[in-house]
C-alpha cells in the first residue's frame, strides 16, 4: 500500500478542492479493496452521483469517500444536508471511507465506517 498521493496527476489543476478530490479518489482506486468481500478493485460511480463514490462489482456494496487535510474532527463537511440524510436512511445506504492526509500529501490515514452503524439511534 502506497501512503502517498500521486501528485503528478494534479499538475493541470488550480483549484485546491479539485486537486484534493482527484488525488484522494485516485488513491482509493489504487490502494483499496472492498472491505465487505475483498474484491479488487473497487469501481467508481459516474461523477456527481449523490453520496456515492465507489462500488463493488461482486457484492454491490457502495462507498462514499470523505477526505480532509489534517485530522478528522467531529464535523465532516458535505454538500446538501438533506441529500446526505436521505442516503443514510435509504435501504442501500453507503459505507463511508474517511481519508486524511498531510499538507504535502505524503501520509495518508484511511478508515472505514460501515453502513450498518448509520442506523443506530
Amino acid at each position: 500500500m502506497n501512503l502517498a498521493f500521486d501528485t503528478n496527476l494534479a499538475h493541470h489543476y488550480t483549484s485546491n478542492s479539485q486537486i484534493a478530490k482527484l488525488l484522494s479518489e485516485n488513491w482509493v482506486l489504487n490502494n483499496s479493496y472492498c472491505p465487505s468481500c475483498g474484491e479488487i478493485p473497487l469501481n467508481e460511480f459516474e461523477n456527481n452521483r449523490p453520496v456515492a463514490d465507489f462500488y463493488c462489482n461482486k457484492c454491490s456494496e457502495e462507498y462514499e469517500l470523505k477526505s480532509k487535510k489534517g485530522k478528522l474532527s467531529n464535523i465532516i463537511p458535505d454538500g446538501a444536508f438533506s441529500t446526505m440524510i436521505e442516503r443514510i436512511n435509504a435501504e442501500n445506504n453507503p459505507n463511508f471511507f474517511f481519508l486524511t492526509y498531510t499538507k504535502t500529501g505524503q501520509s495518508v490515514t484511511f478508515s472505514l465506517f460501515p453502513n450498518n452503524f448509520s442506523h443506530l439511534k
